[in-house]
């Protein structure tokens, strides 16, 4: 890490083919809570109302014609050991070096002179994201179950569903059904957000290009950076507020989405990287012969967070709802159980190895290293979690049992399905499910 223009930047020197890559990385943490909603339309109306004198059609040619693409993302992480989240706005972009200077001078414009009053523009990206949400999820139905449950646990988890999940979706289809109304609103939304976002002081610029390159680019980085607003910033406080713990959503469809999880963290267990070994034989054998074999499901998985705790149980396209709540209820004690040979236990570490160290093209090395710096993790902790990993054993198996019996009574549950399904499991338990409409 090195500073530029006052500005923290992380250079990782790889060969990368002659190709410049950055990501500009903009703290959300100084948005209060109310804002975090209209972010995505924030990052998507940087690059599509046209900015300066350009138009969004010239605006867009002329990123065609001189860069390989500007992309905007929403990256939250948890921070590890930390009930805080590692959130930023990024715009990820490359380019050849020669077009470096044209790159930045491009993301100048876009940051500081984009027409976020474009009424018209920003109705048409807000009937785009509406869209496109509702039509993720019958096919992205588990993702959005997962998140829903998580944003009960950690502020990360939160923030990722405000901006992406189900409390997106609505909060898009009540911009959008009084959208005129809404305007005045959006428009001092968008403005506040640019003032508070766009500055040197809360950001991270992330450089993968070799040694000679950076040598070059590095003024031309800089004159960018002591182009923009310096002004200073204050952290904002994000309360996360816990929903029902078994809550189901209707959506129109003829199979379901089933899901259960807790903090393990807060259940007193503090998963090893041994847990990831555990986690990958549950969804190759327990939950795979259980819900989808034996249960007509398309899928039955698991997922462990290392960073928060959070352990979520998953279904996808699924014909049953409480018969899989019941297998999740009974996995601590198939685990309790199970008899597992050297072959077996050989074949979750390498296939949890390989997840770990997965083969990494040079430009996303480079955000990976990002993304664990923003984090908090460090090559040690990495190289500790591939260590537990290889050495994991039959007691780690016994001990994932006792954490996963606390999540059994304490876990929080939400299903995402149809209706019909819904209400038959309301009417075998009432109360049990606190049942809502999403579309």
């Amino acid at each position: 890490m090195t500073r530029v223009a006052d500005t923290e930047v992380l250079y990782h020197d790889l060969a990368t083919n002659s190709v410049l890559y950055l990501d500009l990385a903009f703290d959300l943490h100084v948005l209060p809570a109310d804002l975090l909603p209209y972010v995505p339309l924030f990052a998507r109306a940087l690059l599509e109302t046209g900015a300066g004198q350009q138009d969004f059609v010239s605006l867009s040619q002329q990123i065609g014609r001189t860069t390989g693409g500007i992309q905007p993302q929403v990256w939250i992480s948890a921070v590890l050991d930390s009930q805080f989240a590692a959130a930023r706005l990024l715009l990820r972009a490359k380019a050849v070096p020669e077009k470096g200077a044209e790159l930045l001078a491009i993301l100048r414009d876009v940051l500081l002179q984009a027409h976020l009053n474009n009424q018209e523009r920003l109705k048409q990206l807000v009937l785009e994201e509406k869209a496109s949400k509702e039509s993720s999820l019958v096919p992205g139905g588990s993702h959005f179950v997962d998140m829903r449950i998580r944003a009960n646990f950690h502020e990360a988890d939160w923030a990722e569903e405000q901006t992406g999940g189900v409390s997106y979706l609505w909060f898009l289809r009540k911009l959008a059904d009084g959208f005129e109304a809404s305007w005045p609103t959006l428009s001092a939304a968008m403005e506040r957000i640019r003032s508070l976002l766009v500055t040197r002081a809360g950001m991270l610029c992330n450089v993968t290009i070799d040694a000679a390159r950076w040598r070059r680019f590095k003024p031309e980085l800089t004159s960018f950076l002591a182009a923009l607003p310096s002004s200073p910033i204050a952290q904002s406080s994000w309360r996360i507020g816990e929903g029902p713990s078994a809550e189901a959503l209707i959506i129109p469809a003829s199979v379901n989405y089933v899901g259960k999880g807790a903090n393990l963290y807060r259940l007193g267990f503090k998963p090893s990287g041994a847990a990831h070994v555990v986690v990958k034989y549950l969804r190759t054998t327990w939950l795979w012969d259980k819900v989808r074999v034996q249960g007509g499901a398309y899928g039955g998985f698991c997922a462990l967070d290392h960073r928060s705790g959070n352990f979520t149980y998953l279904s996808y396209r699924d014909p049953n709802l409480l018969d899989t709540l019941d297998i999740y209820d009974q996995t601590p004690g198939f685990l309790t159980r199970a008899e597992l040979d050297k072959t077996e236990l050989t074949r979750s570490i390498i296939g949890t190895i390989g997840d770990v160290d997965a083969y990494q093209l040079p430009d996303a090395k480079g955000f990976s290293s990002m993304q664990r710096y923003l984090a908090g993790e460090t090559d040690e902790m990495r190289q500790r979690r591939r260590d537990e990993i290889l050495d994991a054993n039959v007691a780690d198996f016994r001990a994932f049992a006792d954490a996963l019996t606390e999540l059994t009574a304490y876990g929080q549950v939400v299903v995402l399905g149809s209706e019909r399904a819904i209400r038959a499991a309301d009417a075998r338990h009432p109360g049990l499910l606190h049942v809502s409409k999403v579309v």
